[in-house]
């Protein structure tokens, strides 16, 4: 069984003999957060090469983060010299870290991701160090690796520092999906596409109902993306009458400049009554929730949507028929392009049915985040006057009082001193004794 870091199980079926990854990603991570992200993705291993499934790298100004890292290889872990305690979660400080370290970064990057047909660079977007590196990356990557690049952000749990950084920064990422740009080849696009995680929304979820228990958050929703992503990449390599396969994924999908969001629903045959059923129980895939973020207009977003559905060898349903009916229906419920494909697994009773959608617009809680920013900066602000308030006394009470004047002596009053010693005493510095001269 494949696992994630030896904690989350993959799906059976990224062990089966045909399968394989289809599109080979790399993943750069950026600051805390992106590299903890990469980490997981770091954990995959090819089972028929016995090696990392993915190349990948972290960036990060904090030599102590790096400790926790367990599965990107040691030389692929980078420190900004010069900032090793951190940037303070200062967006501004983080990108100078970068472009100060920039040169000798960039050669590592080639090394590391020159052969890879997409590039994610991830971070969350509250703190410093990813959210001050993130688009200038994407541009860099662009521009002279000729890759195409693609983004994995979180937005963080609502606070008035990080809300504002990762509005910030999310309002210079969404515009760089419609910015085509120039080169010998031709056009290319400045990001093809985001993946954008919701913490808050990850953490109520796993909170409320844990897939797994003993699992921190932040740990669920790394391997939420990272099973999801890879998933959909071996799903593209299974043989079937109708597949869906890496070409259409890449071309139609992931190169679309759209956000992308992903569901996933399995579905137990032995509840299922006939055909009907079955396309009835494929199509309220949409009735659930997102697995990364929710709050996304299906009826109105997709530029283009991609499903496959997974049935066990034994008990295929499903036929070239059965599937135009299924994209009829879908196509009831969205505008896009509708992709739909299918195969099989070894699973006795299970299928599963995986989408993913290129979006034209954004999660619900990323529409949020000016105002949620706004109000939090607000709060605290009026918190701050309020506490230094709470520090004032009023001014100062006047009172008259009448002192003889004397002269101020320094040394022991009790120790005997002779004269001359008096005189020099009281008149050090003019008769004033310096406590901080030394």
């Amino acid at each position: 069984m494949t696992t994630i870091e030896k904690s989350w199980r993959l799906e059976s079926f990224v062990m089966q003999k045909e399968a394989e990854a289809s599109l080979k990603y790399g993943f750069i991570g950026l600051g805390q957060g992106g590299s903890k992200i990469v980490d997981a993705f770091a954990s995959i291993w090819n089972p028929k090469t016995n090696q990392p499934q993915y190349p990948t790298i972290i960036i990060n100004s904090n030599i102590g983060d790096i400790s926790s890292l367990h599965n990107v290889p040691k030389n692929n872990q980078f420190v900004l010299k010069g900032y090793e305690r951190g940037v303070g979660k200062d967006p501004s400080v983080g990108k100078q870290a970068f472009m100060e370290n920039g040169e000798w970064l960039f050669e590592e990057i080639v090394r590391v991701m020159k052969d890879c047909e997409m590039i994610y660079i991830c971070s969350s977007l509250g703190g410093g160090t990813g959210t001050g590196i993130v688009n200038a990356l994407v541009d860099i990557v662009a521009d002279y690796l000729a890759i195409p690049v693609g983004t994995i952000v979180s937005l963080p749990n609502p606070d008035e520092v990080e809300s504002l950084n990762a509005f910030n920064s999310l309002s210079e990422m969404v515009p760089k999906l419609n910015e085509h740009r120039q080169s010998e080849d031709g056009n290319y696009r400045l990001l093809e596409n985001c993946i954008v995680l919701d913490n808050q929304k990850i953490i109520e979820e796993h909170l409320q109902n844990p897939e797994m228990q003993n699992l921190t958050w932040d740990k669920y929703s790394n391997y939420k993306v990272a099973s999801i992503l890879h998933e959909w990449n071996v799903l593209t390599s299974l043989k079937s009458e109708l597949t869906l396969d890496a070409a259409d994924i890449k071309n139609h999908i992931l190169q679309t400049g759209g956000i992308l969001t992903f569901m996933k629903k399995k579905i137990n045959l032995d509840d299922i009554r006939g055909q009907d059923d079955l396309i009835q129980e494929i199509v309220s895939i949409f009735e659930g929730r997102n697995v990364l973020a929710n709050g996304f207009d299906y009826e109105n977003d997709v530029k283009a949507l991609g499903m496959s559905i997974l049935l066990p060898r034994k008990r295929n349903m499903i036929n070239q028929d059965t599937l135009e009916v299924v994209r009829k229906k879908l196509k009831e419920k969205i505008k896009g392009s509708i992709y739909v494909g299918y195969a099989t697994w070894g699973s006795e009773k299970n299928a599963l049915v995986y989408t993913i959608a290129s979006m034209g617009g954004l999660p619900v809680r990323a529409k949020q985040l000016r105002n949620e920013a706004e109000v939090l900066l607000k709060q605290r602000k009026e918190r701050e006057k309020a506490a230094q308030a709470s520090l004032t006394l009023g001014g100062k009470i006047e009172v008259e009082v009448k002192t003889n004047a004397r002269k101020i002596r320094g040394g022991n009053p009790f120790q005997q001193q002779s004269p001359v010693e008096e005189e020099k005493i009281e008149t050090k510095e003019n008769g004033v004794f310096n406590p901080f001269k030394k």
